[in-house]
């Protein structure tokens, strides 16, 4: 009788814990709800989807477990991206304000900041305090993002844009072979010039010794960035949303900064 016992016990402790939960009478939890939430993808040198940066997975992990939801992350080029969200198909990370998505998708207060930056080639900075400065460059910047109002007025009447694929080496390869003048970068807001600078150049000190670039010649970023206080924000289908926008923005809230994050735990 002892044997039988034990053997079932055995194959009850091997079941599920939701079954587990039922049959010693213990109260059920149930997996949280899914999110899908939808992200621009950025791309390694080979080509490969780049992980989440740092700062974004802690941002995500803060809000799900203040939300009691899971997010099942998805990314895809920032045109795709933006299509889906407006179609109704998830939660959208990072896509920028202007006044047609405004009339589709219901924007939620800013989650992050970051600044936007000029780099050029270091033997080949200039002068920068206003768009004026920009007159007849030649501007990397990614496809299907958007800089600002301002920027977007000006693009290829002031100067000209070549909008490439969102990969940090290819952007800047194509900087270092002197094929564009400057590129756009954001980085979060705890980073200064001379932070962004020497990240950067440690990033691309590879790229400089395949390239055969004379001794010394590297990456610079000019000292005022294009922009300051940059916001990033969650957005839904006006059509979907049903108080999630109200829920992250509570969540937000509850954090002395914007997503309570001062700087990553980790390289981003």
């Amino acid at each position: 009788m002892k044997t039988m016992i034990s053997h079932a016990r055995r194959r009850l402790l091997r079941t599920s814990p939701l079954l587990l939960a039922c049959a010693c009478g213990w109260p059920a939890r149930a997996a949280p709800p899914t999110v899908t939430l939808i992200v621009g993808e950025t791309l390694e040198a080979d080509g490969k989807v780049k992980p989440l940066r740092a700062w974004q997975q802690d941002l995500f992990d803060y809000l799900a477990q203040e939300l009691g939801v899971r997010f099942d992350v998805r990314t895809y080029p920032w045109p795709r991206a933006e299509r889906h969200a407006r179609n109704g198909s998830g939660l959208i990370f990072g896509l920028p304000k202007n006044p047609e998505r405004l009339r589709a998708l219901r924007y939620s207060e800013a989650a992050v900041r970051n600044t936007l930056w000029l780099v050029t080639r270091s033997d080949a900075t200039f002068p920068f305090n206003s768009l004026a400065d920009l007159r007849g460059k030649t501007i990397g910047a990614v496809r299907g993002y958007g800089y600002g109002e301002q920027f977007e007025l000006s693009r290829n009447k002031l100067f000209r844009v070549e909008d490439d694929i969102p990969s940090r080496a290819t952007r800047l390869q194509r900087l270092l072979l002197k094929r564009v003048d400057a590129v756009l970068l954001y980085q979060p807001s705890w980073q200064n010039a001379a932070e962004v600078e020497a990240e950067l150049r440690a990033f691309a000190a590879p790229l400089a010794r395949q390239l055969a670039l004379p001794y010394g010649v590297s990456l610079s970023v000019l000292p005022r960035p294009l922009q300051v206080e940059n916001q990033q924000f969650f957005a839904i289908s006006k059509d979907q949303d049903s108080g999630l926008i109200d829920r992250i923005n509570a969540a937000l809230a509850k954090q002395q900064k914007p997503a309570a994050l001062a700087k990553p735990r980790r390289a981003a």
